[in-house]
């Protein structure tokens, strides 16, 4: 990486990310000292070190001395989450935050070791001001302007910024969430001018999951909204949070593979979406909603029974149940109303149905409510499908030839999303079967 980033233009500003895997060991350390089990960081530790040791002279004082404040501070922190046997909101984010706070560290004194003038920047220094959701916290619009206060755009420099982390209005540390190294880049780029180059270990976005299709294919250009579907419907390659700045501003992400620049990039942007894409959510949940009759009726009527039900009561209860869904901060994933006696069905990832359940019980709906478990939600993505006459009988004949049911489906009005509910159990070979038929048979 450092000869990439020695033959780029000045200024520069690369995002950094922790290390593979270093932040799904904070949150075991988090784990750990909850349940009382002592403060280990001997892996972390280990973990830095073995990409520190080819530091030399003052890069690797330099590299040490922000490491020890790093591990320092993590230990104090992790010690007294273990004293009151929970977690503050606060102390979390500020653990997992170190990640991104120690590879920052360590990217400063490689540069410098180089001879290739760097400086760093972190949560507030480099303008990103958030809200203080825990975990979650949202990029705030003033950061615009401190950014630009915070960056020469004249300098000849290479800024190393730490992802994932922000400072809200108290200056506490904050976490961006999923993706949030993504979503620092690409907001940092809409501001000081793009296009946000994304380095990954992996390949762009691919058409399939490779883990369930033979030979996937590198999307070579996606559109904003057609990247927004896949991001949303269980295929991201970059978080879908990430792609709004880009999106405001105008500019393109590039996507690469920094393990074998053979690989075509992905580049998301105002563009044709190259090819079709099939996604899957695994375990979801669907919730059926339908209107009790009469009786659901009596409270508007003083207790009389009405001779037939009252239009619209599932879509004023449907409108109220959506409602209390936005507040959970849960987005359903399918959505259908249909038939005169009044029914709708809400499909919702298998992790949200417990938080469901607890909306139902605290605000009835005076409806009946069923939830079915074991299905999935197989989608075809991508504006390619756009006014092709058939392509959704395309869809059923394909599955029908494996022998697969579809329990639902659901078509945005955009025409860039066909998604269909299948059973679980075979929803990777209905992701195969469309795979084949829709994008490996394409013609480029």
């Amino acid at each position: 990486m450092i000869e990439l980033i020695r033959e780029q233009p000045r200024p520069l500003t690369i995002v950094l990310s922790a290390l593979k895997g270093i932040t799904d060991h904070l949150l075991g350390l988090i784990d750990a000292a909850v349940a009382g089990q002592g403060v280990d960081l001997s892996l972390i530790r280990a973990r830095h070190a073995e990409v520190s040791e080819t530091l030399q002279g003052v890069p690797r004082e330099h590299a040490e001395a922000g490491l020890e404040a790093g591990f320092g501070e993590l230990e104090r922190v992790l010690g007294a989450i273990e004293a009151l046997q929970e977690v503050p909101p606060s102390a979390r984010d500020r653990v997992l935050s170190l990640g991104e706070r120690l590879s920052v560290v360590l990217a400063a004194a490689h540069l410098e070791q180089e001879g290739i003038p760097a400086e760093t920047r972190v949560a507030s220094e480099a303008g990103i001001l958030t809200t203080s959701e825990p975990g979650d916290a949202r990029i705030l619009d003033r950061s615009r302007a401190a950014v630009l206060d915070a960056f020469d755009t004249s300098a000849d420099l290479v800024y190393g910024v730490a992802g994932f982390v922000g400072s809200d209005s108290e200056g506490r540390i904050t976490t961006l969430g999923r993706g949030g190294s993504d979503t620092s880049a690409t907001f940092l780029a809409s501001v000081l001018g793009g296009p946000a180059l994304l380095w990954k270990d992996t390949p762009g976005i691919l058409t399939g999951d490779p883990r369930v299709v033979d030979e996937p294919r590198v999307i070579e250009s996606l559109g904003y909204l057609d990247a927004l579907e896949l991001a949303h419907y269980g295929l991201p390659a970059v978080a879908g949070k990430a792609l709004h700045p880009a999106r405001r501003a105008g500019i393109e992400i590039e996507i690469r593979c920094f393990l074998d620049d053979s690989i075509p990039p992905t580049r998301i942007g105002a563009l044709t979406t190259s090819h079709l894409a099939i996604s899957c959510v695994p375990e979801v949940a669907m919730l059926a909603l339908v209107e009790e009759g009469p009786v659901a009726s009596r409270l508007d009527t003083g207790g009389e029974e009405p001779a037939e039900p009252r239009p619209g009561q599932v879509l004023r209860a449907l409108g109220h149940f959506l409602e209390s869904l936005a507040q959970l901060g849960i987005a359903p994933l399918l959505l259908t109303e249909a038939s005169p006696s009044g029914e709708a069905s809400i499909v919702i990832r298998a992790s949200d149905r417990e938080a469901v359940e607890r909306a139902l019980a605290s605000h009835p709906l005076g409806l009946d409510t069923n939830i079915r478990d074991g299905l999935a939600a197989v989608s075809l993505i991508g504006s390619p499908m756009r006014g092709k006459v058939g392509f959704a009988a395309g869809v059923f004949t394909c599955l029908a030839s494996e022998g697969i049911n579809v329990y639902s489906i659901a078509q945005t009005a955009s025409e860039r999303n066909i998604s269909v509910l299948v059973n679980s159990a075979e929803a990777e070979q209905a992701v195969r079967a469309l795979h084949a038929k829709f994008v490996g048979g394409a013609s480029d």
